[in-house]
């Protein structure tokens, strides 16, 4: 593996070029490059500057003007915008042109839309960062009348591609270019040993990232590209100016104190834990290179202080992210919820109604009402980050409401249902189309304000049910025929205790059995499931499904995916 000092050597000569003063000969500057990484990466430490330069000037100023060390905490912001892989094809005077392919560009593109996912979760814990990556590889073609060119050179094409893509309404790029040094013909980059990130005097971040093999996959079980394009990308996301304002977040994970480990991820995004060797990893689909733990101490060598947090401090779930959508599976046994899914990457939070339910069509719909009144709806296609845009279902006045929710009438239909102000409860019809609910009708005509609970789902018996909780803490069912007002009589579903929890709603498992979920304020937050089986009082005794932390949410509530699998849907507050 290569030294993980490359891109602190990099941002020591590059803050050192800008520094130094220009009484200093360029050229004693310029030979500083000849050292090695470990030297340069180390220069905020070295106190011989006998043994870095033989220039007496610049042996003087070095001594007085400390090289800045790594910085533990951001001090800056993060990056936000988006990734633009460009494939540079160098064009040596009388030489074959030599490329990365294309079909290898796309795949090297394709795992960073993966890998940015748990990246940014990741780096959430040393601020607030947006990564997006565009669709489309760049072709670039590099004229050079040798067979090597200079850091110059390179950022005079990071800016010009960066141009390109500001010019297809691309904000903010990053420029990605990956080189395989290897392949025929294949300009070498003066002076530069390693993969590294940083920004142009024009201002435009970027990342070079070796390639050490053709034919590319998602997986590289070899790690021949992913871990320095995810170290990279991770690094540039959390220091974007690359002068170490803000800390580097990898070196510690990745090799420095020969601490080296791969954080692995399913076709979800979901964590599955760490490995030291991606070879030998079953059952995965891709990894990254992982983001040292904001709680663990590092020193200034970018290395884990203390060695018992070595393998903690890289191998750990990517945290929670304010604001997220999040999804779980209930596999009906207990304690065994899934790890979560990420289905929408934020601004959840603002919602003031959130839940699940089906468009008149059948569609399975996550259902928002935003600070315009306005009720959205967005489908869950299963695939990590795949929210669909918002449909707006009702143009406004849905704020009004002390209660809504989404079930199933007693004839099957699917129905909106909601408590204004008066107490009446409403039930409305969405047909799928923008704008077209339905006007409502009402089921019950008073006294719906007195719930602490009120949600919809189905008992054991497949019955569609209105549940409630009164005051006296009993949860209570009602039957919903479809005609107006004919809301049935209240079945006593359990009989008290049923305030005490901090959720409470409707759903089904993974093996479609109706459940009634609940969170309990006690034994840190568990998520409990019941089952109703129709007769009065007989709720079942409750299954722990997950076993604490369920209270740190500001959303919970259950629904299906348009796969059709039940979920149950989480925001992190």
């Amino acid at each position: 593996m290569e030294s993980t000092c490359a891109t602190r050597a990099v941002k020591v000569l590059k803050y050192l070029r800008r520094e130094v003063p220009a009484t200093i000969p360029r050229s004693s500057v310029d030979e500083l490059e000849e050292l090695p990484s470990g030297v340069l990466a180390h220069l905020h430490t070295t106190s011989n500057w006998d043994e870095v330069t033989k220039d007496e000037q610049l042996r003087n100023w070095l001594a007085a003007n400390p090289v800045p060390a790594p910085r533990a905490k951001a001090s800056g912001p993060l990056f936000a915008g988006t990734l633009v892989f460009a494939q540079v094809t160098f064009q040596v005077t009388g030489q074959p042109s030599s490329a990365i392919t294309m079909a290898d560009m796309q795949t090297a593109r394709d795992y960073a839309a993966l890998a940015v996912i748990p990246i940014q979760r990741y780096v959430s814990q040393y601020g607030t960062s947006s990564v997006g990556v565009w669709p489309d590889v760049m072709p670039f073609p590099a004229n050079l009348t040798s067979d090597s060119f200079t850091l110059g050179d390179f950022e005079t094409w990071v800016d010009q591609i960066a141009q390109t893509a500001r010019d297809n309404n691309v904000s903010n790029p990053c420029v990605v270019i990956p080189h395989n040094r290897t392949l025929p013909n294949s300009a070498q980059f003066s002076g530069e040993r390693n993969s590294f990130h940083s920004m142009t005097g024009n201002g435009t971040p970027y990342c070079y990232t070796l390639v050490f093999t053709e034919n590319l996959t998602i997986a590289d079980p070899g790690h021949f590209y992913a871990d320095k394009l995810s170290h990279e990308i991770a690094e540039m996301t959390v220091d974007p100016k690359g002068d170490d304002s803000n800390p580097e977040v990898c070196d510690a994970c990745a090799g420095n104190c020969n601490n080296i480990w791969f954080t692995l991820f399913d076709s979800n995004g979901v964590y599955m834990g760490g490995t030291t060797d991606p070879a030998s990893a079953p059952g995965y689909t891709f990894f990254i290179n992982p983001i040292v733990s904001g709680a663990v101490a590092v020193n200034s060598d970018s290395c884990i202080a203390v060695a018992a947090d070595q393998q903690s401090g890289c191998v750990y779930p990517p945290p929670f992210v304010a604001g997220e959508l999040l999804s779980y599976t209930d596999d009906a046994s207990p304690g065994n919820v899934s790890a979560p899914i990420l289905v929408g990457f934020g601004g959840w939070l603002p919602f003031k109604f959130l839940f699940a339910g089906q468009n008149a069509a059948g569609a399975s719909r996550i259902y928002a009402v935003n600070q315009d009144a306005q009720l959205l709806s967005y489908g869950d296609d299963g695939a990590q980050g795949n929210v669909s845009d918002p449909v707006i279902v009702g143009f406004g006045g849905w704020l009004q409401f002390k209660f809504l929710f989404a079930g199933k009438n007693a004839a099957g239909e699917n129905r909106i249902y909601a408590v204004n102000s008066s107490g009446e409860l409403l039930s409305y019809g969405d047909d799928g189309s923008p704008g077209n609910v339905s006007a409502p009708v009402t089921v019950g005509f008073g006294g719906w304000l007195q719930f602490t609970f009120l949600f919809a789902g189905q008992n054991a018996l497949g019955e569609n049910r209105i549940y409630a909780v009164n005051s006296s803490g009993e949860l209570l069912s009602y039957g919903d025929d479809g005609s107006p007002g004919n809301v049935s009589a209240p079945v006593t579903v359990g009989f008290g205790g049923w305030l005490d929890f901090t959720f409470l709603f409707a759903g089904q498992n993974a093996q479609g059995q109706n459940r009634i979920y609940a969170v309990n304020q006690s034994q840190n937050g568990q998520l409990l499931s019941y089952g109703d089986d129709g007769n009065p009082g007989n709720v079942s005794a409750p299954v722990t499904v997950g076993f604490d932390d369920w209270l740190d949410f500001r959303y919970l509530f259950a629904g299906r995916n348009l796969a059709g699998a039940n979920r149950i849907y989480a925001v992190p507050a």
